[in-house]
């Protein structure tokens, strides 16, 4: 652990899931991008490798210990490569139908209830176990499908990392300039170098 990122069970390198902190998405949506980075795709490395390492994830992310079954954990993980669908239809622009049908058939039986707040209605997750995750990932990316924020929340075109595209015109491509933009910028000046 010497480059001071954590590592997994295995001794693979983990990012930190907020990584990089001026690329975090508003509100609830940030747990979304936070669960979807639970998995190095560069490395495999992996925070949900069985019930001891997603209940610490859930620990540093401030929720209560859900204590998964093996089938707990294979729900939990489908769920998040079928967000990784979503967010990399979103980094290209080519939608995936067939990934949010995926997605409504996981989320689908997860417990939901309307609470009266003050004056007016909401919806907070019900359950126990790992459904209270579910429901709350399930209730961010409805209200981010709402008000817009769900379109910025995009995979790197390079690492695959989850970030929140805060850019004006919604054309980031990479998950920081420092990392992936510069290995990017890097290639293609050896490209053109190579050329001449």
């Amino acid at each position: 652990m010497a480059s001071g990122h954590p590592v997994d069970a295995r001794g693979r390198t983990l990012p930190r899931p907020g990584w990089p902190d001026d690329r975090q998405a508003p509100g609830d949506l940030e747990l979304v991008r936070r669960f979807c980075n639970s998995i190095n795709r560069e490395n495999g490395a992996e925070r949900f490798l069985h019930a001891g390492t997603f209940d610490a994830w859930l620990a540093e992310e401030g929720l209560a210990a859900a204590r998964p079954t093996a089938a707990d954990i294979a729900k939990v993980v489908a769920v998040r490569e079928t967000l990784h669908r979503l967010v990399v239809a979103n980094a290209t622009g080519v939608d995936d139908a067939d990934a949010w049908r995926r997605l409504a058939d996981l989320l689908g039986s997860v417990p939901i209830e309307f609470v009266a707040d003050g004056p007016s209605l909401t919806t907070a997750p019900s359950g126990a176990g790992v459904d209270v995750l579910l429901a709350r990932i399930g209730l961010a990316i409805t209200a981010a499908l709402g008000d817009g924020t769900w379109s910025r929340l995009k995979a790197c075109r390079n690492c695959h990392w989850v970030v929140y595209d805060p850019s004006r015109n919604r054309s980031s491509r990479w998950c920081s300039m420092s990392a992936c933009g510069a290995r990017h910028n890097a290639r293609e000046y050896r490209r053109r170098q190579a050329g001449r």
